[in-house]
């Protein structure tokens, strides 16, 4: 058995622990831990410990263990020799913060474990329930009083073999015996043999182990603590072995299953060879130990055990977990893209949900619509740590909300001033007002205190409704079936404006006032009857359930639904019980700082924190990131794009590792696909000479477009020169620019516009420039045509045209080429190509006073960079020379890659 007493990393213990409970590694029964709680600059070992100062902080903190799925929590209470600065003899918690630690603890069902070698830091642990104590070293008589009055409540475990290896053991390590003297090792040592010596004559559990895992007290040394414990502690070897396992099960709190051999018992046993009451040594000798059984199963045996062939079957046959604990997230990839996922609470992971095909989703709605039986595992289970950014299960919706509709609740309020509604305790109709979707946030999202707004800033623990099947006129017999499960809602409400303004919105939907979550649960995975608790600062304030309210959920689903068609996915606040911020004597408003904790059976716990005064508003400045402009061929959100500093986003690639800097700019219907072949036949893809540059021009392949955006030459070529001068690439200043159809366009203007960055240009059927009005007359109708229709006829249109003959009857798999890669376009981008190419009609570039050496590649077939127009182009160009490829049309790369490939490597 092994109860953790610290993590190294937030999760490490939960992780082997879930791995060795799931059977994928061997090890013993295990209680996991999380990183070790201390005051700022009280840590031990750096980057092991997490930090929180004072009660509040303190409670955050164990919340946070709680949420990864520790069994126990550890106080790191008293300083350690070893780090010369913190004193073993000094105490840095308060008794506020123990206090505090324990209440919090055991609130959630935790125990407590505290490093607690002070005299101080026992006593506190004592007096406030902290139950297993680690060290006691310089525990005073004091101490020992409290602990012997409260022996059934604490058990100590010293790790005295630390101290010993330290003292002894370390100098082979760099830690000399006089080192340890100095620091005050030694002392401690004979104080704690004196202190436990007095704690075994008394009778508190004492127990071995502890402070294994360090350089000089390695792993699979344990059993030294036994024969400490019988040559230092005045144990007998029996009693040294019955502190080892039935002294260990009562730390388990599993007396009656584990550490004795017996009916009923779990076979946790050892066969040793040799009698280890005769010598308790032997339990030392790993060759000794026979035979090590795990409830019943073989862990260690003889090497013929291993011979075995059969699978070793689970001792617990595993039991598949309902996959209903619906938490929205976004994935933290910068694309802002959502998905849905099972929160496992107990393991504190997630594990991303898909529908049946495979396909992710994406929020609630999809989950609610497309039912549980369509709904599998996505991929594999994440930790739920703070850098995962957890969403309302629903938003985007203003949530339907019922004001006093618990007697007790409708009391107080109308007795507290702030009803401005019927005045009466009891009201006849339910009492039905909204909550704008601006006003949602998600569980851990700070509560705006609006200091400006309100000074009566309320709480109100609620229930919410989450409908599933839409409907008119609902009747309260169906209401039930209606709905699709429950979430966790804080109703937070400005009590002044409440009243001030005679009706409740004004003092309910101001932003962040209305935190919803963690999790959304199916119906039939909760009990009939939930019950709502609230805790302010971790003070109970509210308690009830839905069976004391006024008007019951079918009521509430029959009154919306008379004059309005309820939706799936629309949430109905049902409420809050009496105990809120106004009916307290003296009321209690929240202030800065404060921390709302709601509960609901089967739901867990949503938690926010008010912000203090003067915070920036998050939801305003989420809000003001929307935008309704829509963004074209956007895969995945974006992910895996380069930004420009324009703010334009475009999918790029390097490939070599070369000095010279090759950059290829696709034409009118491409992608940087169609240089692939050319790559290759030139021995580009892995390069010491040279780094090639691809990207997809804006609009095209993977590089989104928005609508705003307007695409022409110029903006392309400007592109091309952010690409170029942000992009780290290794450059000599020989930059070579291959271009195709309309890239070369935007290369002859880069050329003009930067001729020290253009060394070289290699023009793969360049099209006349400026263009000719009947190219612009094509170019803008072809553009119409695809927002009309789509890209399935001019693809067939553009391919046919655009290759020679011998490509279209005895090149089927280059023809083919050019029609995928024009069926891959998106329509919308594809359409601001053509008007991109169609602005080059007013294009001026003076291709004369071009500096730049010049390749260009024509098709005898071309009819988009014909003959005659490649011939003047040629005579124009200062540096340039021209070759032709027979049976070629526009597309080169595709219908004739030796005869490009042979031409360029020749211009390199």
């Amino acid at each position: 058995m092994c109860f953790g007493a610290a993590s190294a990393k937030e999760r490490l213990d939960c992780v082997v622990r879930d791995a060795i409970n799931a059977g994928h590694l061997p090890g013993p029964r295990y209680l996991a831990n999380g990183k070790e709680i201390a005051v700022p600059g009280g840590d031990l070992v750096a980057g092991i410990t997490a930090f929180a100062s004072g009660p509040l902080e303190m409670r955050e903190v164990i919340r946070h263990h709680v949420k990864l799925g520790v069994d126990q929590i550890k106080l790191s209470m008293s300083g350690e020799q070893i780090t010369a600065t913190r004193d073993a003899q000094d105490c840095y918690f308060t008794d506020e913060e123990t206090a505090a630690c324990v209440d919090e603890g055991h609130r959630h069902g935790r125990r407590l474990c505290a490093h607690a070698r002070a005299r101080d830091s026992v006593k506190q642990c004592v007096k406030h329930g902290v139950g297993i104590i680690y060290h006691a070293s310089w525990i005073d008589d004091e101490g020992m009083d409290m602990l012997e009055k409260n022996k059934t409540k604490h058990m100590v475990a010293p790790g005295i073999n630390w101290l010993i290896a330290t003292i002894y053991e370390a100098g082979a390590f760099g830690y000399s015996f006089e080192k340890a003297e100095q620091v005050g090792y030694k002392k401690e040592l004979d104080v704690a043999i004196k202190g436990l010596k007095e704690m075994h004559r008394r009778g508190i559990t004492v127990l071995p182990g502890g402070d294994y895992g360090f350089a000089w007290t390695p792993h699979g040394t344990y059993a030294r603590d036994l024969e400490h414990f019988v040559k230092l502690l005045d144990f007998t070897p029996m009693e040294s072995i019955v502190a080892a396992t039935a002294g260990v099960a009562k730390l388990f709190m599993r007396e009656e299953e584990f550490g004795k051999i017996k009916p009923g018992y779990y076979a946790d046993c050892i066969l040793v060879d040799g009698d280890p009451l005769k010598d308790i040594t032997v339990l030392q000798d790993h060759d000794k130990l026979n035979v090590i059984m795990i409830n019943g199963r073989i862990h260690k045996a003889s090497y013929k055990e291993f011979l075995r062939t059969e699978t070793p079957q689970a001792t617990i046959e595993p039991q598949a977990v309902p996959l209903t604990n619906y938490v929205a997230y976004s994935l933290d990839d910068g694309t802002k893209r959502t998905r849905i996922g099972h929160l496992d609470t107990k393991a504190g992971t997630i594990i991303p949900l898909s529908f049946a095909s495979g396909t992710p989703l994406e929020n609630l709605y999809q989950t609610i619509e497309i039912g549980r039986d369509q709904i599998i595992p996505g991929g594999e289970a994440f930790a739920l740590t703070e850098s995962v950014n957890i969403l309302p299960p629903i938003s985007g919706r203003d949530i339907l909300a019922i004001g006093k509709n618990y007697s007790e609740h409708a009391k107080e309020f109308n007795a507290s001033g702030y009803d401005s509604s019927d005045k009466v305790d009891m009201p006849t109709h339910p009492v039905v007002f909204t909550k704008r979707a601006t006003s949602i946030i998600a569980n851990e999202e700070d509560i705006l205190l609006h200091e400006d707004f309100t000074n009566t800033l309320d709480y109100e623990g609620e229930i919410g409704v989450v409908i599933g099947k839409g409907g008119f006129q609902i009747s309260q017999e169906q209401a039930l079936d209606h709905i699709w499960g429950y979430t966790i809602i804080n109703d937070v409400t400005a009590r002044e404006k409440q009243r001030d303004h005679k009706q409740f919105y004004i003092g309910k939907a101001a932003d962040t006032y209305c935190p919803m979550g963690p999790i959304a649960v199916p119906t039939d995975r909760l009990p009939e009857v939930l019950m709502v608790t609230t805790h302010v600062n971790g003070q109970k304030r509210q308690e009830s359930t839905t069976e004391d309210l006024i008007f019951s959920i079918p009521t509430l689903i029959k009154t919306l639904s008379e004059s309005q068609t309820l939706r799936p996915g629309d949430v109905i606040a049902t409420g809050t019980p009496a105990g809120v911020g106004f009916g307290l004597k003296p009321p209690m408003f929240l202030k800065g700082g404060d921390v709302v904790e709601i509960s609901v059976t089967g739901l867990g716990t949503l938690r926010n924190k008010v912000a203090e005064a003067g915070a920036a508003n998050h939801v305003a400045k989420r809000v003001q990131q929307e935008s309704n402009i829509p963004i074209s061929n956007l895969t995945l959100g974006g992910l895996g794009l380069r930004s420009l500093p324009n703010g334009k986003r475009l999918d790029v690639e390097t490939i070599g590792s070369g000095p010279r800097l090759v950059v290829f700019i696709h034409g009118l219907g491409g992608n940087k696909s169609f240089f692939t072949p050319l790559l290759a036949k030139l021995g580009l893809n892995d390069s010491t000479q040279y780094t090639s540059l691809l990207y997809d021009i804006e609009g095209h392949g993977l590089s989104p477009t928005s609508a705003s955006s307007v695409i022409t030459i110029s903006s392309l070529a400007e592109d091309l020169h952010q690409l170029i001068t942000s992009v780290e690439v290794p450059s000599d200043n020989q930059v070579t620019i291959v271009a195709h159809s309309m890239g070369c366009l935007l290369a002859e203007l880069f050329a003009s516009q930067h001729p020290d960055l253009a060394h070289r240009l290699v023009l793969i059927g360049p099209p006349p420039c400026p263009l000719p009005q009947a190219g612009y007359d094509a170019s803008v109708k072809r553009a119409a045509t695809v927002r009309a229709e789509g890209m399935r006829n001019v693809t067939t249109a553009v391919s046919t045209a655009g290759t020679s003959a011998k490509t279209k009857n005895e090149r089927p798999v280059a023809f083919n080429a050019v029609q995928m890669s024009l069926l891959a376009q998106d329509p919308e981008g594809y359409a601001k190509g053509c008007t991109a190419l169609a602005s080059a009609k007013d294009l001026d570039v003076d291709l004369s006073s071009l500096q730049s050496e010049v390749l260009i590649v024509a098709g005898e077939e071309d009819k988009v960079s014909p003959k005659t127009w490649v011939e003047k182009l040629n005579g124009m160009l200062a540096k340039s020379r021209l070759e032709v490829l027979p049976d070629v049309g526009h597309w080169h790369c595709f219908e004739d890659i030796d005869g490009v490939a042979t031409a360029v490597a020749r211009f390199l």
